[in-house]
């Protein structure tokens, strides 16, 4: 079968060669003939926002300190810009991507579409291999924060890990996308509150006596490439979760509006960023712990467990939602018979199917989190893996072959240039993630 007899069921009814759409423009897919009850019951912009502020605002932002003390001053700060303005110009991709292939469910129907076979096999092995990772990160810094609120009674990370999995096994159950957006504000408020608790604390915290200063271009060797890309791929992290993005993107009542809600968020996100960058930069200096979340590297008081009791909701909040996401994609990989359709055009499986596959997750996250609790790494390996080719390689590619001839100069040689240079910088990063992780291991 060719790529392009795989292509055509995906399309909109009516989305014919000589009708496809302007890339300025953004066709409604609920105004066609297959417009059903989702159209009306669908997400809104701001339950988007808030659903995506909860996933994306967060972990990342813990490491944006050491980031700065790995790369300086400038060089930090510009790739926190790029990496916010790169978000929004992502929104837009994936826009019209769903303009294209308005029936999608997952991200590899893009991939399908545009590519057939290849296009999928190029999403498994980027996209939903990060999905499958990210429940990690979270399951850990939930340890790392329930270890941190409770300072006083030497709680094991095995314990933590249990606690956290007990948590969660009853929230994962939630299985509706909309459902889980009506929880999303506690994560974005909770993780809003724990950055001006650490900000205010860090202001107040004194230097400590072995205080390494700031630089604007700290003088590096070719020794440090390692640890530089480790700084780069974390902030790559701190504004990824395209990765997701399809699963949002699909249950918006308005899917034309998706780049205003990727807007909000990358506009909250660099304020949010910077200011915690550039504060623990000139709190902590260049000498700290940077393989942990700064709320493991200030003092531990009653301040630093209220700040921690915002970042667990925030975490818990965030492993529901990427949870939530990976059990779907698991489900639908394996077993896609077990999906059904309801009347909102939600896709809903079993709850047996749920329960068992969402259990699984968790137990997976758990135990990797307890064998390899390397927070920095871990971020840097998931930002290169799939955080690159989600926002960038992937729709990049997938936009050109759907509807390259009708997109404008300039953003043809764009999305030219993305596709390699995303790609390069994931292999690298990926390389070096893996021998930072050696590294930590052997003096584990």
């Amino acid at each position: 079968m060719s790529a392009k007899d795989q292509q055509e069921p995906l399309l909109g009814e009516g989305a014919h060669p000589q009708e496809e759409e302007q890339p300025g423009e953004t066709r409604d897919v609920e105004s066609q003939p297959r417009q059903n009850a989702a159209s009306a019951a669908g997400v809104s912009v701001m339950f988007t926002t808030f659903i995506m502020l909860g996933d994306m605002l967060g972990l990342g932002s813990l490491t944006l300190p050491s980031v700065f003390a790995r790369l300086g001053w400038i060089p930090a700060l510009i790739v926190v810009i790029v990496c916010g303005f790169g978000t929004m110009y992502s929104g837009r991709l994936f826009a019209l991507l769903a303009t294209k292939v308005s029936n999608a469910r997952v991200f590899d129907d893009f991939g399908g579409a545009a590519m057939g076979a290849w296009g999928r096999r190029f999403t498994y092995v980027t996209v939903y291999a990060t999905i499958l990772a990210e429940p990690i990160i979270f399951h850990l810094t939930s340890m790392e924060a329930l270890q941190q609120i409770f300072y006083g009674s030497g709680i094991t990370p095995i314990f933590a890990a249990i606690v956290v999995a007990a948590v969660m096994i009853p929230l994962s159950q939630i299985q509706g996308i909309e459902e889980v957006s009506a929880v999303s504000v506690i994560g974005s408020v909770g993780m809003v509150w724990a950055l001006a608790v650490i900000a205010v604390k860090l202001c107040l915290t004194p230097k400590v006596d072995n205080y390494v200063p700031t630089a604007l271009f700290p003088e590096r060797s070719f020794s440090d490439a390692p640890d530089i890309l480790v700084a780069v791929f974390d902030t790559v992290f701190t504004f990824g979760g395209q990765v997701n993005w399809v699963r949002y993107l699909m249950s918006m009542q308005h899917k034309r509006k998706f780049p205003i809600a990727v807007a909000n968020v990358s506009a909250v996100m660099e304020v949010m960023y910077i200011m915690i960058g550039c504060v623990g930069y000139y709190r902590l200096g260049s000498d700290f712990d940077k393989s942990k979340p700064v709320t493991s590297v200030l003092p531990q008081d009653i301040w630093t467990s209220l700040a921690n009791v915002g970042l667990l909701a925030h975490c818990i909040v965030a492993y529901m939602i990427n949870l939530n996401v990976w059990t779907h994609l698991v489900i639908h990989l394996i077993k896609p018979s077990k999906q059904r359709e309801d009347s909102d055009g939600e896709q809903r499986s079993s709850r047996g199917a749920w329960a068992v596959t969402s259990v699984i997750g968790i137990a997976l996250s758990g135990v990797i989190s307890v064998s390899v609790p390397f927070f920095d790494v871990i971020v840097a390996a998931i930002g290169a893996l799939g955080d690159l080719a989600a926002a960038y390689a992937l729709p990049a590619l997938f936009v050109l072959v759907l509807m390259g001839s009708h997109l404008p100069r300039w953003e043809r040689i764009l999305c030219s240039v993305l596709i390699p240079l995303t790609l390069l910088l994931s292999v690298v990063g990926i390389g070096s993630s893996v021998a930072s992780l050696v590294s930590k291991v052997k003096q584990h």
